[in-house]
């Protein structure tokens, strides 16, 4: 079988201990080259990696090796910058959320892909979650009646810990605090549950643990879907850390917490228990492989490609809506179609 060259740019703890996995596991794909410019996540590419050649800049990589993947895990700022680049070298490009910090960067990212022919996708690795699955099983079976509300908490106490300098708090780097870091991952899930466009929305952001921060910790966000209402709650302040979602039907409730579930159909009541927790660790190896899976789809089948784009695009217009919302003190917006330019639109 022939492999795939493919390089990893960006080496901190997501892409060692949630990607690499993965990705050596496939016989279609064969890691060459790894670029980040700390000194100490080289030396452990080196070291994990040693037939890969290793880079301190990742447009170096980008130009010197010839790749047909890449894989991009560095803070988020970099993001649709090293994809444009890595378009333009032809290569098919895996990005760690979120896939950009801005509309007006999404759409220069979308001009350079659509140029080169190339399949472009994000990580959306909380979908295939074993939670996630059951959910969308029951929904779509019925096992509520028709839903009405889904709610989904992500709690976490602190943020997740940073290779080198702590960026997740800068927002020149981070792109936003966390409706970006989580929000991200809640947008998508709602969107694959309901499967509708969303029509309106309202935010509120908070800086409740890390005041002296420029993004913030706290996020609370309300979509108005056709058939029902969607909500996440986010937070980086919270004293312990666990993941909550609910889903709330006309003939009965949902609720998983972490690794247990439970289906509450009036009188009845049927329990659940995963494998693994939800909150378990910040990388999920066990969900990349079928990320791969996924973006392996894109590449090699016209039915699927753009997919993912697709729904990462709404995701990029939504996290500008919510935040333009939490400016305006929570203001609801109108959510235009998706290549829209995505400026917010006040309802009264």
């Amino acid at each position: 079988m022939r492999q795939r060259r493919t390089a990893l740019l960006g080496f901190g703890h997501v892409a060692e201990h949630g990607h690499l996995p993965a990705w050596r596991a496939r016989d279609e794909f064969a890691v060459v080259a790894v670029a980040d410019p700390d000194p100490e996540r080289r030396a452990a590419a080196r070291r994990l990696l040693p037939a890969a050649r290793v880079y301190d800049d990742a447009v170096t990589a980008l130009t010197e090796e010839q790749l047909e993947v890449v894989d991009i895990a560095t803070p988020p700022a970099l993001h649709a910058p090293l994809a444009i680049h890595a378009a333009q070298a032809g290569c098919h490009i895996l990005c760690e959320k979120p896939l950009a910090t801005t509309l007006r960067e999404y759409h220069s990212l979308l001009a350079a892909v659509q140029a080169a022919g190339v399949t472009l996708c994000t990580v959306h690795n909380w979908r295939h979650s074993d939670q996630f699955a059951l959910l969308a099983e029951l929904l779509g079976a019925g096992a509520i009646g028709r839903p009405t509300r889904l709610r989904l908490e992500t709690i976490r106490a602190g943020r997740a810990a940073s290779v080198g300098r702590e960026w997740r708090g800068d927002a020149a780097m981070a792109g936003g605090g966390i409706l970006v870091d989580h929000g991200w991952h809640a947008f998508y899930l709602l969107l694959g549950l309901t499967n509708e466009a969303p029509q309106r929305i309202r935010a509120t952001v908070e800086r409740r643990r890390y005041t002296a921060a420029d993004v913030e910790d706290t996020a609370t966000c309300e979509i108005e879907f056709s058939s029902l209402r969607g909500e996440f709650f986010l937070t980086w302040a919270g004293a312990t850390r666990h993941t909550r979602w609910q889903a709330e039907g006309t003939e009965g409730t949902l609720t998983l917490l972490d690794d247990r579930g439970e289906l509450q159909q009036g009188r009845s009541r049927r329990e659940f228990a995963f494998a693994r927790s939800l909150s378990a660790g910040s990388h999920h190896p066990e969900w990349f492989g079928a990320v791969i899976d996924d973006f392996l789809a894109e590449i090699t089948n016209p039915a699927q490609h753009g997919r993912n784009l697709r729904e990462a695009e709404r995701c990029v217009q939504l996290t500008a809506l919510a935040y333009e919302s939490g400016a305006q003190g929570g203001r609801v917006l109108a959510v235009r179609g998706p290549s829209a330019t995505g400026e917010a639109v006040a309802t009264a």
